[in-house]
């Protein structure tokens, strides 16, 4: 049965497989890494790049949603898929944006297929290996739609219960500074918005597992990424208080990839957006965009 998200993607058959995606706006184009889990719904992320006037282009990677895993196992193939996608789509060369999870296929992308990419955003990006830790409760309580229902019911009803959770699992800011940015995201209707459209994008988990399940075992698998062999304009954007990536990824991305540049959000967490520092993120990567992807 089609969901109610296939709607707004594409499907696709590339030199390396399947591949879903969606498109927004025209060229030139942003491609959209997503994080973990995720998928072509994470479109809302970039809505301030093509505020901006760039297009879009988020694949769902291999694993989520209609993207078959068979497309790409490793973060290595991945980056040849999202290659192929471009061949498909008749598109030389674009900037690539990861989030999160999506931070290893964006460097090997990067670096395998360096004519292909203009310049690379890492924000909040995993950059070498990670071994994040989910009892098997967790992912049982992520997989059922009743708690996703409940969660939705939460952030609507009690948004101050809400966020309050957020902050204690994705940042390690002390007690006095989560009730300071609590306070600061509750006030601000702007991105109780966005984190409501955040959270609505996020499609059922029963069609995320499979890619979950193997972003995790590939990230504990890293021995090396090529970061030194990336070539195109980069800049990295961290948080120093996110819990979910710790900042040394940041940090050791910036320093091993060549001219890479390091923009350190002081009390950042891994939803940049909602945090200190959020308009400066948003101004410095349009900045970064369009001095390196003129039309």
């Amino acid at each position: 049965m089609a969901e109610a998200h296939d709607a707004a993607a594409e499907v696709v058959e590339t030199a390396r497989g399947t591949v879903e995606f969606a498109r927004r706006g025209e060229a030139p184009y942003v491609v959209l890494l997503h994080g973990t889990p995720g998928g072509h719904t994470a479109s809302v992320l970039a809505e301030p790049f093509e505020a901006a006037g760039f297009g879009t282009l988020t694949p769902s990677r291999p694993g989520y949603l209609r993207t078959p895993l068979a497309t790409g196992r490793t973060f290595a193939e991945q980056a040849d898929a999202v290659a192929a996608l471009l061949d498909v789509l008749a598109i030389d060369a674009a900037a690539v944006y990861a989030i999160s999870g999506g931070g290893p296929s964006a460097i090997e992308l990067a670096a395998r297929h360096p004519d292909r990419v203009r310049a690379l955003i890492l924000e909040v990006a995993v950059s070498e290996t990670h071994a994040p830790e989910f009892s098997d409760l967790t992912v049982r309580l992520l997989t059922s739609r009743a708690v996703m229902w409940l969660q939705g019911q939460i952030l609507r009803r009690l948004p101050r219960l809400a966020v309050s959770q957020l902050l204690q699992t994705e940042s390690t800011l002390d007690g006095a500074e989560r009730k300071r940015v609590r306070a600061d995201i509750l006030a601000s209707p702007e991105k109780l918005a966005y984190l409501r459209r955040f959270m609505a994008s996020v499609p059922r988990f029963d069609l995320l597992r499979t890619g979950f399940d193997n972003d995790l075992e590939q990230f504990r698998a890293i021995e090396r990424l090529p970061r030194s062999e990336v070539r195109c304009p980069t800049l990295v954007v961290h948080g120093t208080h996110d819990r979910d990536v710790p900042f040394h990824h940041g940090e050791n991305a910036a320093r091993e990839i060549p001219g890479a540049e390091l923009h350190r959000v002081e009390k950042g967490w891994h939803l940049l957006a909602l945090g200190d520092g959020a308009e400066d993120c948003a101004r410095a990567e349009i900045a970064f965009l369009r001095e390196h992807l003129a039309p």
